[in-house]
């Protein structure tokens, strides 16, 4: 795993090529490269895995015609070097950067990116063509900023290698508006108007003066469609294929040459995942979890009972919230830009403790996405169900849940149930808004923002859910999911909660043949009433403890309430102080003030606005 940066500019130097790389040193402390020719520059940071002694960057094609920088893992560059040695190339390393060149070199742009499997983001210069490509993996897996001014082309994979092209004055309004919505900010989108991430599946075509084209290839919108009328009718039949991909994913992903462990949460994911691993293991594989203090948000015994029966090396880490508290600046700052799922926190500690003792890791990331997973997969069903119901029961329901008390153990709960009430009369679309909504609501977030900064941003949440020519709710809310959700919030967090701990994260489920797969389920294998995941836990069954099959997911809970009305009070009511955010001009004062107050005297639990509010504000300050 590696850092990587570069340009096309005639006014930048090799001393601003090293500084700009060298931001990128977490992602890749083993070793350094840079190569400048100008107007090109391209930087390197490595994090060794794979060939240890001769697979250094940039590297060059042997006439020297090529040069790259890749950050990432080709899963299948050997089977890809086996076809390419039978065209007759030879090869000077056992690298997968190598395989890309050569690739390259026999099939062309398209031709290459069509045969990788992995995750990836990569930079190739054409000196023939005088081209730069500038290039992200299918789904996300990796980070790739650019941004295009006066100056010339830039490209990164942080904000922070290209600091000196923006600034919080430039702050963006769309983006603005996406975080405190989602929480988060989905490409191509970023915190600053000129600033951009590449969508997932696309590529940069530069020309030598910087000029540039978009270009796809990879579209997951028809893999959907034709899979649509596609679909598996046998459910055994589904069984046995989708315990062979995983198997062979998993596989792929286990290739390293430094130490490997996996995550191991006691969740139904990242149990499979490492049952898998220790299968196909000839000695115990090492798997990782946390644990706290605080009973409501441990899940240390159920990762410790899939350890025992797998037979693991299990490392625990049992944490108070006062250890989450201590790496809170550290872990927002790395971001770079306002990010606000707060299980980022845990996150990072698990992949610090890690570190101690692997360089890779295995994880059970985006099967929720795959497999229906996540609650608001049912919020239809639900939603449905309390439609039915005569509308003075519905009434008197309403009223009832106004009554019940905030505490640390309804919270979740009350949220969840405010919601389906909510989506209850609500159009799909506006379902599919209301529950991926993680921050405000559309009325909230207008009273939040002054009128400067208001963006109705719906039509960018729906854009992939109204696009794909399928009227099927759970199928759009799937394809939305895996464009939003696990771009923008899921694979941004495993990356960033491992690159600041110099770890690599690999993620088996989002091999690109298990998403081909998920998409010819019927909705029924996945989701049978509230059974979530069921192909899932009916697949692997037999790898597990029975016990596991009917966990509760508790996830990466943070007491946020508490720590708003303890422990932070004094610095969020410093952020959020009068003054403050009479210079910024960017929020409604009132409004910000009765959440704080309703909050701090438990009338409501605005946790979820607060922390939003804190994270920007920290974000602000420093920038």
């Amino acid at each position: 795993m590696c850092g990587i940066y570069g340009f096309i500019s005639p006014h930048y130097t090799q001393a601003q090529l090293e500084v700009a790389t060298n931001n990128l040193e977490k992602r890749g402390p083993d070793s350094l490269g840079y190569y400048f020719e100008s107007p090109l520059g391209l930087g390197h940071r490595r994090l060794s895995i794979i060939d240890l002694s001769s697979g250094g960057q940039p590297m060059f094609s042997e006439d020297k015609n090529i040069v790259i920088v890749f950050n990432g893992e080709i899963y299948n560059f050997q089977s890809i070097k086996k076809e390419l040695a039978i065209l007759g190339c030879n090869f000077l390393t056992s690298s997968d950067t190598e395989v890309i060149i050569k690739a390259y070199q026999a099939w062309g742009m398209q031709g290459c990116l069509d045969k990788l499997e992995g995750m990836f983001a990569f930079a190739l210069w054409d000196e023939k063509l005088q081209k730069l490509f500038v290039v992200r993996d299918r789904y996300g897996e990796k980070p790739l900023y650019y941004t295009s001014n006066k100056e010339g082309f830039f490209f990164a994979s942080e904000l922070k290698a290209l600091k000196e092209h923006y600034s919080k004055e430039n702050l963006s309004k769309t983006a603005l508006n996406l975080f405190f919505s989602l929480s988060y900010i989905p490409a191509p989108h970023t915190i600053y108007k000129d600033v951009f991430k590449l969508q997932p599946g696309n590529y940069l075509e530069i020309e030598n003066n910087g000029e540039y084209k978009i270009k796809k290839f990879y579209d997951l919108k028809s893999v959907v469609q034709k899979n649509h009328n596609n679909l598996i009718k046998d459910y055994e039949q589904a069984k046995k294929e989708l315990r062979q991909l995983l198997f062979a994913s998993v596989e792929e992903r286990m290739i390293s040459d430094v130490p490997l462990g996996s995550f191991l949460s006691g969740g139904i994911d990242s149990s499979i995942v490492s049952a898998i691993m220790a299968k196909l293991s000839d000695q115990p594989i090492k798997t990782f979890s946390i644990g706290f203090k605080e009973k409501e948000y441990d899940e240390s015994e159920r990762a410790a009972l899939v350890a025992n029966h797998i037979g693991s090396e299990h490392t625990l880490h049992i944490l108070g919230h006062e250890d989450l508290l201590a790496v809170v600046d550290e872990t927002l700052a790395y971001f770079d830009e306002p990010f606000g799922d707060s299980s980022a926190i845990p996150s990072m500690m698990v992949a610090k403790k890690a570190r101690e003792k692997v360089t890779v890791v295995l994880t059970g990331d985006c099967a929720d996405e795959l497999f229906g997973g996540y609650d608001k997969y049912l919020g239809k069903h639900y939603a449905e169900k309390y439609a039915s119901y005569p509308s003075f029961v519905r009434t008197i329901f309403e009223k009832g849940v106004q009554w019940i008390p905030h505490n640390n153990y309804t919270n979740h709960t009350l949220r969840k149930v405010k919601k389906v009430i909510k989506a209850a009369s609500l159009t799909p679309e506006n379902r599919y808004l209301s529950l991926s909504s993680l921050g405000f609501q559309k009325t909230e977030k207008n009273d939040l923002l002054n009128d400067t900064f208001q963006e109705d941003v719906s039509i960018e949440i729906l854009k992939q859910f109204n696009s794909l020519g399928i009227s099927d709710e759970l199928t759009q809310t799937f394809y939305s999911d895996i464009h939003l959700v696990l771009e923008g919030d899921m694979l941004a967090k495993v990356d960033r909660a491992c690159m600041i701990n110099s770890l690599e994260a690999r993620v088996p489920f989002l091999d690109s043949k298990i998403v081909d797969f998920s998409f010819k389920l019927p909705h029924e294998f996945k989701i049978q009433g509230t059974n979530k995941k069921r192909i899932l836990k009916e697949t692997f069954s037999d790898l597990l403890p029975e016990e596991t099959m009917n966990f509760s997911k508790k996830g990466f809970g943070i007491p946020i309430r508490l720590w708003f009305q303890n422990e932070l009070k004094t610095e969020l009511l410093d952020l959020l102080n009068k003054e403050l955010l009479q210079l910024q001009n960017i929020f409604n004062l009132e409004y910000i003030q009765k959440l704080i107050d309703e909050h701090m005297s438990n009338q409501e639990n605005h946790a979820s606005k607060l922390w939003q509010l804190y994270v920007f504000q920290k974000w602000y300050n420093k920038n």
